[in-house]
């Protein structure tokens, strides 16, 4: 879930909408919370940033250390990633902790991962935020989301704020095919924020969300389709986003995880969600008594 400039010193009048996070979190009743713009700036950014993710866990009655540490990867700007979770539902396993950073993987922002134990089974959980600018830069933030997850033969869920449009398609009642996520932006007035999403001839990037859920490439499965919802936008709702309404708000999972334990998926309303952030949280169900340790392929 991106926050939207969580806890963020430069615009103290926001306290009330900080408010309406922390309770909006706590109301998803999720036992992992993947979460985006966690605020830390200057030189002190890592110290302030995990002080803000102790500030979400402690209002929102989750927990987010581990390792003795905050569960988050510092980025290269302002904005951080993080892990919440539920305690006693969910417990995370000593010495798993994978941060992503600007200085340690390159990555514009930065991404977090840890492996949880899961009534029994385990489960590798990322968070991560990709750039919103450079089509170049998501490119690489990507080859480190697939470096993180694909590790080892732990399954895994990654969610986050991917900054891009997916590539998957779904079938048509003719037999053809079609992008589950359509191009908005033919139909849009032109704003120079759009410039970050096309490609050279004016179309919706998908280059990048294609390295990640190609059978030939990443193997990432988009949750959405595993559970065979109604296509939702996660953005375009609040007043400050100058884009067509839009899903970059996405939980991947990994190839080795099996397709029947995504059970649900939903996107929370704008109605509920309000002002409070820029995009709405996108909930998965996980069945763990169907997940299991898959080798990597022989070859």
């Amino acid at each position: 879930m991106n926050t939207f400039n969580l806890y963020d010193p430069s615009t103290p009048d926001q306290t009330s909408r900080y408010l309406q996070v922390e309770n909006l979190i706590a109301g998803l009743g999720a036992d992992i919370v993947a979460v985006q713009e966690v605020i830390g700036r200057g030189p002190d950014r890592a110290h302030d940033a995990q002080t803000g993710l102790r500030r979400l866990a402690a209002a929102t009655g989750m927990s987010c250390e581990a390792d003795g540490m905050p569960l988050l990867a510092v980025g290269g700007g302002v904005h951080h990633a993080g892990l919440l979770w539920r305690p006693g539902a969910v417990t995370p396993v000593p010495g798993t902790v994978g941060r992503f950073t600007r200085e340690s993987a390159g990555m514009w922002h930065s991404l977090v991962t840890a492996v949880f134990d899961v009534g029994g089974s385990r489960l590798r959980a990322g968070s991560v935020q990709l750039s919103p600018f450079s089509l170049e830069w998501r490119r690489r933030d990507v080859a480190q989301v697939l470096r993180a997850m694909h590790s080892d033969s732990i399954p895994g869920l990654v969610g986050g704020d991917w900054n891009c449009h997916s590539s998957a398609t779904v079938p048509l009642a003719d037999g053809g095919r079609a992008h589950y996520d359509s191009d908005p932006y033919p139909r849009a007035s032109w704003h120079p924020d759009h410039v970050y999403q096309l490609d050279d001839l004016g179309r919706v990037d998908r280059t990048v969300a294609h390295r990640l859920e190609s059978a030939l490439l990443g193997r990432m499965r988009d949750c959405a389709l595993l559970a065979g919802v109604p296509w939702a936008p996660t953005t375009g709702h609040h007043p400050a986003d100058r884009h067509p309404a839009r899903r970059i708000d996405r939980w991947y999972a990994t190839w080795h995880l099996p397709d029947a334990a995504v059970t649900g998926h939903r996107t929370l309303e704008a109605s509920i969600v309000g002002e409070s952030t820029d995009h709405l949280p996108v909930l998965v169900d996980l069945d763990a008594k169907r997940l299991s340790t898959t080798l990597y392929p022989q070859t």
